[in-house]
C-alpha cells in the first residue's frame, strides 16, 4: 500500500468545523474519528510559497533562499520572481528516492519547471503557466510525455478557464474550479493505479482561489464536498493518508495597505506615474480583463499586446506587485513592502541609518491598532535574519509583520486611507492550517495536536523507515503507536537544489496576479 499526501490549500478546522457538525464532509468525518491530527502552524509569511517548500523540505526559508513568490531587490529596484530552480534544498521525494522508493507529485505549487524523479511530477499551482491568460500546453510534466497521456487519458489541464480573477466571478468560473479540483483527484488516482508509487503527493490549490474571493460562502462549500467526496478514492485500500495544509484562511474584516502607511509616516514617496493616471481615469485590469473575456478576445490580448503595456493597467484597489516600484521615488524613500508584509529597506546595512530606520518602524508598527476599532493590525514585527535561520537568513526581507486577526496586508499605492473594512478578498491567508494523519501506521488521537508545516517531512520519512536528514528543522510529531525515540535514525543531507536548472517562463508572476497573490 502507498504512502498518500494530499494538500489542502488554505484549509484550517475553523473554516469547516461548522460543516463537520452538520455533517457536510463525511468522508472527513470519518478520517477525523479514526485519525490524529490538530492545527498546523506555517512560516512567515503565511502564503503558499514559500510554506508548501517548508513542508516538503521539512526546513525554514532561511535554509531554502526564497521567502516568497518574489522578492524586492531595493538595489537594482527590481522585482525578482522565483520557480522550483531557486530552492537550495532537497526534498522529502528526493530521500525517498534514495533509498529506493518511487515518487508521484501532482499539482504541488512551486515545483515548476518539473525536476527528475524516480516516478513522476505533474507540477501545479499557481506558478505553473505561459502568462495572465494562457496555461501551459507541455512542459509540466516529468517525464515529458506524461502530459500528453494526462491530456488524451483524462483531458487533463493546468489551470481552470475561464479563470477567475478579481472581476470574474461568476458561475462559469466557480464551476472551472470545481471541475479541476474533481479532476485532480482523477488524474492522481489514475497515476497511483498506473504508476504504483510507494509516495504520492497531490495538492489541491485552487479551492483556495475560492476562499479568497467568497470566504466560505456556498462556492466554497461546493468545493469542499467536491473534496470530500473524492477523499473516498483513497480511504478503504489500507493506504497511509496525510492531509495537511499550507495555511489557513480567515475571513477579512480590515485591509492594511502597508505601502500607503509607509508614505503617511515618512517613509516612502510616491510619484506620479501612468498607472495611477489610468486608474483616476478609471481605466483599469479588472474592466480590461472583464471585456476581454466578453468578446472572447483573452487569447489575442496575451499574444497582441505587448506584456509591459499589459502590466501599466492598474488594479481597480491600485498600483501592486513589481508596479509599485515604478510609482515611488527611490531617492525619498527608506522603505517598500509587499503583500503579506515583508519590508524591504533601501538603506545600506552597515549604514547608522540602517538599524535606525529598523528600530523605528518595529516600534511603530508593533501592536499597531486600528484607529476607529481599536482591533489589532500588527500583532509583532521581526528582523529577518533573526526571524529564519540557516545560510540564507541573511538574504531575508529586513522585517516580517506578524498580521492581526482578520487582517489582510495588500501592498496596493493608490487608496486614500491605510485601512478599509472590504478589498479584493473576502477571505485571506492566517499562519494555523491543520494536519490529519490516518492509516495502519498511526495511532487514533483526535484533532488536539499541534505541528509545525516544517514537522510533516520528518514524520511522513520516519513513517516510511527513512532516515532523516540532519539538516532539517522538523521534528517526528508523536503519532505512532510506538515512542519515536526508539526508533530515530538520521543521515547526512543531499545536496543541491530543488530545481534541474532548467530555464523557466519569466512570465509566472502574472497567473499569481491574478490571483491576487502579487498584489
Amino acid at each position: 500500500m502507498a504512502t498518500i499526501a494530499i494538500g489542502l490549500d488554505g484549509a484550517n478546522w475553523t473554516l469547516l468545523e461548522e460543516w463537520l457538525a452538520e455533517g457536510a464532509l463525511p468522508n472527513l468525518e470519518r478520517l477525523i474519528e479514526t485519525g490524529i491530527g490538530g492545527t498546523s502552524e506555517s512560516c512567515l509569511p503565511p502564503l503558499t510559497v514559500p510554506n508548501w517548500k517548508c513542508y516538503a523540505t521539512g526546513k525554514n526559508p532561511g535554509k531554502l533562499g526564497v521567502f516568497r513568490f518574489d522578492r524586492i531587490d531595493t538595489e537594482s529596484q527590481t522585482h525578482t520572481f522565483h520557480d522550483a530552480t531557486d530552492f537550495q534544498s532537497a526534498e522529502l521525494w528526493d530521500y525517498l528516492n534514495d533509498d529506493g522508493y518511487t515518487t508521484g507529485i501532482v499539482n504541488k505549487p512551486s515545483t515548476y519547471p518539473p525536476k527528475s524523479v524516480d516516478g513522476f511530477v505533474v507540477a501545479g499551482g499557481p506558478d505553473a503557466s505561459e502568462s495572465e491568460y494562457r496555461s501551459l500546453e507541455t512542459g509540466f510534466t516529468h517525464p515529458p510525455d506524461l502530459a500528453d497521456s494526462l491530456r488524451e487519458e483524462l483531458d487533463y489541464s493546468v489551470h481552470p478557464s475561464p479563470m477567475i480573477s478579481p472581476s470574474e466571478k461568476g458561475a462559469q468560473e466557480v464551476d472551472a474550479i470545481l471541475e479541476l479540483i474533481e479532476s485532480r483527484f482523477e488524474a492522481a488516482e489514475w497515476l497511483l493505479q498506473r504508476e504504483q508509487p510507494d509516495f504520492l503527493h497531490l495538492t489541491v490549490f485552487y479551492n483556495m482561489a475560492l476562499q479568497h474571493y467568497f470566504w466560505r460562502d456556498e462556492p466554497v462549500f461546493r468545493a469542499w464536498k467536491v473534496i470530500d467526496r473524492n477523499l473516498a478514492r483513497f480511504m478503504d485500500d489500507g493506504h497511509d493518508l496525510i492531509l495537511l495544509s499550507d495555511h489557513g484562511t480567515c475571513h477579512v474584516e480590515t485591509v492594511f495597505y502597508v505601502n500607503v502607511w509607509l508614505e503617511e509616516h515618512g517613509y516612502l514617496t510616491t510619484t506620479a506615474s501612468l498607472d495611477r493616471w489610468l486608474g483616476r481615469a478609471g481605466v483599469t485590469r479588472e474592466r480590461a480583463l472583464s471585456l476581454a473575456k466578453r468578446f472572447g478576445m483573452v487569447d489575442v490580448l496575451s499574444t497582441v499586446v505587448p506584456e509591459r503595456v499589459q502590466k501599466i493597467v492598474p488594479w481597480e484597489e491600485g498600483v501592486k506587485r513589481d508596479r509599485v516600484l515604478s510609482a515611488i521615488d527611490w531617492e525619498e524613500t527608506r522603505a517598500v513592502a509587499s503583500t503579506q508584509g515583508p519590508l524591504y529597506l533601501t538603506l545600506e546595512p552597515d549604514s547608522p541609518a540602517y538599524e535606525q530606520t529598523r528600530e523605528e518602524l518595529i516600534d511603530e508598527l508593533r501592536g499597531l491598532t486600528h484607529p476607529e476599532t481599536g482591533d489589532p493590525i500588527i500583532t509583532d514585527v521581526h528582523r529577518g535574519e533573526e526571524y529564519y535561520r540557516g545560510p540564507y537568513a541573511e538574504s531575508a526581507p529586513d522585517l516580517l509583520l506578524e498580521q492581526g486577526p482578520n487582517v489582510h496586508t495588500s501592498d496596493a499605492i493608490g487608496p486614500q486611507s491605510w485601512h478599509a473594512s472590504t478589498g479584493v478578498w473576502k477571505g485571506g491567508n492566517m499562519p494555523n492550517g491543520l494536519f490529519l494523519l490516518n492509516g495502519p501506521r498511526f495511532r487514533e488521537g483526535g484533532l488536539d495536536g499541534h505541528a509545525r508545516i516544517v514537522d510533516l517531512a520528518p514524520t511522513i520519512l520516519y513513517a516510511m523507515d527513512v532516515a532523516i536528514p540532519i539538516d532539517v528543522d522538523g521534528t517526528v510529531l508523536d503519532v505512532f503507536p510506538e515512542r519515536v525515540d526508539d526508533h530515530l535514525e538520521y543521515r547526512q543531507p543531499l545536496s543541491g537544489s530543488s530545481g534541474d536548472g532548467r530555464d523557466a517562463t519569466e512570465e509566472i508572476e502574472e497567473r499569481l496576479t491574478d490571483l491576487g497573490y502579487l498584489e
